[in-house]
């Protein structure tokens, strides 16, 4: 490629707008590349060529630093959260279809007269979370009727609740 290919300058401002967003994006040259739809040796050469070697090397050396650092903190964030978990028992509705699913499998289990990790393995669930909820059915924590949820009481039609159809007048 000769060098006049490199002075054009409508190719200079739009390299030079793509190397501005891949630096401000955060995201390593091949990333960019991908979402872009670009050449990523193309752009190696472009950031090369307008920033020079050393500041080139030097720039994505930055942003590989820059996203482990990133990643990191996500990590470590992560972690923080999920240490900061607990669980509590509420009597919100959301909850109690999370209760009744898991007293409705401890009562499967153990009718079953299977093990614990057997019935688990073979309902695809969480070892560690049945035994849990085995445990708070067990104690009293949690006492829920799961087949209440499951077939609840029959609702009366609107009408008849309002007294404004009377099953005689016709």
């Amino acid at each position: 490629m000769g060098s006049k290919h490199f002075e054009n300058r409508a190719r200079r401002e739009w390299w030079s707008l793509h190397i501005e967003a891949w630096r401000r994006s955060g995201l390593g040259i091949r990333k960019y590349c991908q979402q872009q739809r670009l050449t990523e040796n193309t752009l190696r050469r472009w950031l090369k060529r307008l920033a020079g070697d050393e500041t080139a090397l030097k720039l994505e050396k930055y942003q590989t630093e820059l996203r482990r650092e990133r990643a990191r903190d996500e990590r470590e964030k992560a972690l923080r959260k999920q240490k900061q978990r607990k669980f509590t028992i509420t009597s919100d509705v959301r909850n109690r279809a999370s209760q009744a699913f898991w007293a409705m499998h401890v009562e499967a289990l153990n009718w079953s007269g299977m093990e614990l990790r057997a019935y688990a393995a073979a309902m695809q669930l969480s070892p560690h979370s049945l035994r849990k909820w085995r445990d708070r059915l067990a104690t009293g924590e949690v006492t829920i009727d799961w087949r209440a949820h499951l077939h609840p009481p029959p609702v009366q039609p609107l009408a008849l609740v309002l007294g404004t159809h009377s099953p005689n007048a016709a």
